[in-house]
Formats: structure tokens, sequence, C-alpha cells
């Protein structure tokens, strides 16, 4: 709930009583922790009662026909004796054929392992860029720094340019100095998001297997009725300074059939049914349950009573609109225990003049799992049990069916004429025999031959086999209950062909796991969000001595909401030999210019190998002699290129002598051909020509002109 402090119940209700502003009562209301039903009357809270019982009687009843289906679907996969009303007396077969059990294990087996991988169930995802943001100045000009001191890119360009200028010219046999170079300077260094996802999914991972109790366990039973149920729930609040998650199951979350969805159905129904009467005494002293009297079920006192606890919508604050509220009720007396608010301040959404409320967002609680959508458009999702209720029934006959015929045809029957009369030694009139015993009786065999008529029992129909052939078959395709899924493949299949197969028969899974991870994704979110909002100093000291790392700051972390929690593992990585068989293809694009370390690492992982950062070769410091050496080598090549360039200064030069020389013999003493003209006419003016003549065109081809 909120994190603001609690305030005390007469001080709202002074502010309600006294006509206070709408919008400083709703704040108020937002703002406190406790229970809100002492700020009504008794009629009040007896109508609210009221209303939260008929509407869970009313949305209990529009997916009626969904609970009826999981409930015989439930039993099937438990395998309980299932007894048919009204059977005929020769009935004595009931066998239950496990094709819901088998695929019901079958998806557990596997969905189970690749969800609640240790130190791998959360994995952060970055969005957007991780390339870094320069440090800008005011004016937006990059910053970056050149012996300790911060300047502009600008800035630092001329600072070489007069550090170049300054610089002695190499000596023949010494590295020329090295030049310092412009260090850039990062708002946000590259990498940065990176480095923070990783903190934050080690800490999740964490909190998730040490600090929330029976998550994984909860997991297991989620992924156990999933398959079969088609949907479940994951509860997520906060109580008593951590972070509570726990699995409710379908049966017991009432949600309107026509919902589309946990964000925008008006009300959300928990039951709880194991509520014994000490517990409930314990709230009601404890402060968080209004005392109430309620009335013993049945002979035993301490029976559990049904709670029901409705997040519905109520206007409390009486401005005309309503704002999501917790009830908590007894179904039996229709008595309200609790009423919370569901919303904190900053959940109330104003216009712009700030005094009109256009909505208020209520806190998120629940998680749905889904295993196939309701092709009606229904809110609950089908599983197994649906889609297999009617081969199911046709399988579960035919098998019957043939069994029963199978123990007529053992017990036999037949007609005894009425003037033959059978006695044992015990002389009773029926006569039973236990199998290789044979009886005497005072009958001449001719007589006992002709008086006792054995009655044939037709075999069962080979179309009956067919049949049961064929059904089995649509049950499996639908279940993607295959041998070699299950593990009872030929041995005689090539490998690819037997990897090709399972892909094939796990395509079903594959959506469904999508599906999975994406509302997995949902709760991670809510175990984020709700850690940033009510974690505070005992949450980010968790988190410091659980990463000992000096750059954690939970604040931080924790604060801007700049990425998604979303798991980013490979729902399509099932199986262990799918896994081997993606870790072959890296395997085979080893130095192909990609990171081999990496792909390395891969298929480690992929073979579910053991701190694999122990077998990972260390970086290594590189070695201080080869960087020398390096440098030298650079030094000399730049020693060369010096040389070079004063070579063909003096070259340059040589010319330009010449040229003067050859402009005094020619009348033009003192003149230095191309000076005397300016920029404008570079070395073109007069003399380096034949006989006196100005040279064509800024040097021609030669420094000093044309000979």
């Amino acid at each position: 709930m909120a994190s603001a402090a609690p305030i005390e119940m007469e001080d709202v209700a002074d502010e309600a009583a006294g006509g206070a502003e709408p919008l400083a009562t709703l704040v108020q209301l937002a703002q406190s922790r406790g229970d809100l039903s002492a700020l009504l009357d008794d009629q009040t809270l007896s109508t609210i009662g009221h209303d939260v019982v008929q509407d869970y009687e009313r949305d209990l009843g529009d997916r009626q026909e969904w609970e009826e289906t999981v409930r015989k679907a439930l039993k099937r996969a438990a395998q309980e004796k299932v007894v048919l009303a009204n059977a005929p007396a020769y009935r004595n077969a009931h066998v239950d054929f496990p094709i819901l059990t088998v695929a019901a294990q079958q998806f557990n087996a596997r969905a189970y392992p690749a969800i609640c991988k240790p130190g791998d169930m959360v994995r952060i995802k970055v969005i957007g860029s991780d390339r870094g943001r320069p440090a800008q100045d005011e004016q937006g000009n990059v910053l970056v720094q050149l012996n300790g001191k911060t300047m502009t890119q600008q800035q630092a360009a001329q600072a070489l340019q007069g550090l170049q200028a300054q610089m002695p010219p190499a000596q023949e046999g010494q590295p020329a100095p090295d030049m310092p170079q412009p260090e850039p300077m990062w708002a946000i260094p590259p990498g940065a998001k990176q480095a923070r996802a990783d903190r934050v999914a080690d800490y999740l991972n964490v909190y998730i297997e040490f600090r929330m109790d029976d998550w994984e366990e909860d997991t297991d039973a989620l992924l156990t009725q999933l398959p079969i149920v088609g949907c479940g729930f994951r509860k997520c609040w906060w109580e008593e300074g951590k972070e509570c998650h726990a699995y409710v199951p379908a049966l017991d979350l009432i949600v309107p059939q026509s919902a589309k969805s946990l964000k925008t159905t008006p009300r959300i129904t928990e039951r709880m049914p194991e509520v014994y009467p000490y517990q409930i005494k314990r709230r009601i002293a404890a402060g968080d349950y209004r005392a109430v009297d309620l009335t013993p079920e049945g002979d035993d006192a301490e029976a559990p009573r049904l709670l029901l606890e409705q997040h519905r919508f109520l206007d409390l604050d009486g401005d005309g609109a309503d704002e999501p509220y917790i009830v908590t009720i007894d179904k039996t007396t229709s008595q309200v225990l609790r009423i919370e608010a569901n919303f904190g301040p900053d959940d109330i959404v104003l216009a712009d003049d700030d005094t009109t409320v256009l909505r208020i967002e209520r806190q998120r609680f629940y998680v749905k799992y889904g295993f196939l959508p309701d092709p009606k458009g229904g809110f609950y999702d089908i599983g197994f049990g649906h889609l297999v209720e009617q081969l199911g029934d046709v399988i579960n006959a035919s098998i019957n069916q043939m069994l029963d015929a199978g123990h007529a045809q053992i017990a036999g029957g037949g007609f005894i004429a009425s003037g033959l009369r059978l006695q044992s030694n015990s002389r009773n009139e029926a006569i039973r025999w236990m199998p290789g015993e044979y009886k005497t009786v005072s009958v001449a065999a001719g007589d006992l031959r002709a008086g006792i008529v054995e009655r044939t029992f037709p075999n069962p129909s080979p179309i009956l086999f067919q049949l049961l052939e064929l059904m089995l078959g649509a049950a499996k395709d639908i279940t993607s209950v295959k041998d070699i899924v299950t593990g009872n493949a030929p041995n005689t299949a090539p490998v690819g062909t037997t990897l090709a197969l399972i892909e094939q028969g796990l395509q079903v899974f594959t959506a469904i796991y999508k599906r999975v991870y994406r509302s997995l994704g949902d709760e991670f979110s809510i175990l984020f969000a709700n850690l940033a909002k009510f974690g505070g100093e005992e949450a980010a000291a968790d988190y410091l001595a659980v990463l000992d790392d000096p750059a954690a700051n939970f604040e931080g972390d924790f604060g801007d909401s700049d990425m998604d929690i979303k798991p980013v593992a490979d729902p399509t990585a099932v199986t262990s030999a799918q896994r081997i068989a993606k870790a072959q293809v890296l395997a085979g694009m080893k130095g192909q210019g990609l990171d081999d370390m990496e792909i390395n690492r891969r298929i480690l992982e992929a073979a579910s190998i053991e701190n694999i950062d122990a077998l990972m070769p260390k970086q290594s410091a590189p070695d201080p002699l080869a960087i020398a050496e390096l440098r030298v080598k650079t030094s000399q090549a730049n020693l060369n290129d010096a040389k070079a360039a004063q070579a063909g200064a003096a070259a340059t030069k040589t010319g330009v002598e010449v040229g003067h020389s050859l402009g005094e013999s020619d009348g033009y003493a003192g003149r230095v051909p191309g000076v005397d003209a300016g920029p404008a006419d570079p070395m073109g003016a007069g003399g380096a020509g034949n006989a006196g003549e100005g040279a064509g065109g800024g040097m021609g081809g030669s420094p000093v002109g044309a000979f």
C-alpha cells in the first residue's frame, strides 16, 4: 500500500463530517493504511457486505460451465474413481484412461526446470542504446579531459596544436615523445545500463530464491494445474517489510467471465476457504479486522470459515466518483471485517486545474497465467481438461465396454432346464467353482448335457478397436503427448531426425511457454516496483550486502524506470536436446569473426556445466616488453616520416635558391620569384622562366618552374 505515514481514523472522520474539500479527504484516504470501516455506519456496512456477496455469486454463476469442467478434469487428472450414476448392473469397469494425467506431467516436467533455474530466473532487458551519453556544458559542447583539465573538444584541439608546435624535433635513433590524447567525459558511461541491469538481475534472483517463502513450490503447483485447469494466478503484495507472492488457484479467484483483463475488470474476488475462527480473533485483536460476532457454522465452533476479499469500487468520500478499495467479509454472515484503500496519493490523476479528479489508478495485486485463450472470448483460459473432455468420455466408454465384455465371457452364464436338479455334496442349490475344481452331482451325464445351455457372448467389434485407436490418436495430437516427446522414441532414427521430431512435438508447448514467460515478466515488474516503492533503507542495505559491489546503489538502480523487467530466456529451448543442438550451431561458427570466448561460454551453459567462470581463461595484463617494443617501432616509423618531410623541405629550399640565382642573371636581382607578387601569385611572377619570362601557374609541375 501507500508508503506515507498512516493517519488516525478520527482525523479522517472529522474531515469527512466537517465538509472538508473532497480532494483533501481523498488524499487522506489514500494515505491511510489501516481499516476504514470505522468511518461508516452499520447500515452502510451492511449494504456493502450484501453487495459483495451478491456480486460474488453473480460472477460465480457466470463461470459455472467452466468450473464444472475444471472440477471434473481435476478428478480425472488425479485418477480418482468416478462411478456413473444409474449405471447398469453389468457395468463393472470404471477405467479412466490417463491421457490428461500424462499431459499434465509432461508439461510440468519440461516447464518447471526451464523456468525455475537457480540464479537465472530473472533477466533484465535493457531498453534503448547503451553506448553512453557524453558530458556537455551549458551550451551543449561535448566535454573532454586533457592533461587533467576539463575543456570542450574545440579547446582540446587548439591545445594540442600548441603543444605540437612547442615540441622539439625528434632526434635520430630516439622515439618521438608521445602526444597527450583527450579523454572523453561521460554523463552516462558506455555499458552503464547493462551493468545496472546485471546488478538488478542478480539481486532479484537472490531475493526470489532466499527472501520469498515458497515461491518455487508455488510455481511447481502452478505449472501442474495450469495444463489441466487452463489458468492460474499469482498474488503479489508487500507485508511486514518484504515482498510476498502466493499462488491462487483459478477456482479461488472469481472474476466476471465477460472481463477482458485483470486491469479493466470492475471487481476481483479472492475466496479464502480455510480461515479459522481463532485466526479471525487474532486479527480483530491486532486491529486488522473490525470487531464482529460470528455465528458458529455447524456443531464445530472451530470449523474454518469462508472469507471473501473483494477488490471493488466504492464512493467513501461522497464526491460522486468511485474509488478502488479492498473489502473483506465473512461469507456466511455477510459482515464486513475490513475495508482498505487500494490506491495511494500518486495514483490520483488530476486535470489541469489540479482540483478535478480524472481517475484513480488501483494497485495491482494479481497476475494471470494463461494456458490457451478461450475461443469464445471468456476471461478464463482453457486447458487440456476442456479440450479432451469429450474424447476422454469416448475413450473411457470404449475401454470399459471391452472390459465388461471380457468379464461377461469369463464369468459365463446360460440356461438350466426347470426339471434338472443339481445338488453337490453340500446339498446347496447353487454350485460355484474355483479354478481347477470339479464337483460331483447326482444327475446323469446325458441329462446334464441336455438340461444346461451355455449362453454365448459376441466378441467386441473390430470397429470398436479402430474407434478407440482413432480417439487415442486425436487426444495425443491435442495434448502433444507423442512417443518421441515422452522418451519412448525408437533408437533406430538418425539424431537429426529425432531432434526435428522433438521440436515438432513441442510446438504447442512452445507457444504456451511464451504466455507463461509473458506473465512472469508482469510478476517480476510488480516485484521491481514494490521493492522500489516500499523497500526503503532495509532493502538498500540488503542490496549492498548481497551484491558486495561498490557501484551498487539501490536508490539509483531501482529509482528510474528506464528499463523493463522482462525474462528473456529463450522459451523455445525447453529441452536439453534443443539447447545442445543450438550449442552445436555456435560451435561450428568459431573462428569466423565472432567472439569465441562468448561462444564457449554459451556452449557450457547449454550443457548445464557448473561454475563456468572457473573454467574460462583469466584476462592477463599486457606484456610490458611487448608494449615497449611497439612504442619503439611506432616512434621509429614517426622518425622516418619526419626525415622524409625534412628531405622534401630541403629540396624545396634548393629549388628556390636556384630560381633566385636565375632571376639575378636575367635582370631580376634581389627578387625571389613569386614573392613580390604576393600570396595571389605564388612563385609565378617572374624569373625561373625562359629568357626571363614568368613561369606559368604557381610552380607548375616543379618547385622552380620550367627549365
